[in-house]
């Protein structure tokens, strides 16, 4: 059994978004384009957008949770499990801190090195880039996860790395 699943290629974060269903009931996921193709190599990477079919088991693959409904032998999705955020980050030369912008807000956070290459794994050695981070690391960052969106809030967590 397959399902339909239409794909769109976000070229600003390098993201594509994931549609499942139609109406109501449908259900949208940002997973990264590496991700993507390899789950799903039928896919061709040079369309900005298409409609693909994929088995039960992919969609399992790409972070959908899978409920079947036996009356009409279908299956459909309960909700995504994870949303990967794009942040771009930039040491600042004068104070020797990360600046974080959260692309596709307003949002900016400013955090000590040694609590940035701790939670996301950069390479010390790196002064600026971009990463997709989830929404756990993001919270763990400073980053507040909320139902109208992400705000930033002062974390006195990472005082102490001075």
């Amino acid at each position: 059994m397959s399902i339909t699943l239409g794909f769109i290629r976000n070229r600003r974060d390098n993201l594509i978004i994931i549609t499942v269903g139609s109406g109501r009931t449908r259900q949208e996921l940002r997973v990264t384009s590496e991700l993507f193709l390899t789950i799903i190599p039928q896919a061709n990477p040079y369309l900005y957008g298409d409609i693909v079919r994929a088995t039960p088991a992919q969609l399992v693959e790409l972070g959908f949770e899978l409920d079947a409904e036996m009356k009409r032998e279908v299956f459909r999705v309960v909700r995504p499990l994870v949303t990967p955020a794009q942040v771009r980050y930039v040491l600042d030369p004068i104070t020797g801190n990360y600046i974080l912008r959260y692309v596709g807000t307003r949002q900016e956070l400013v955090i000590q090195p040694r609590a940035f290459w701790k939670l996301t794994g950069v390479n010390q050695r790196s002064p600026l880039g971009s990463l997709a981070l989830s929404m756990d690391v993001m919270n763990e960052l400073g980053f507040i996860v909320g139902k109208g969106g992400v705000r930033v809030e002062r974390s006195k967590q990472f005082i102490n790395y001075a």
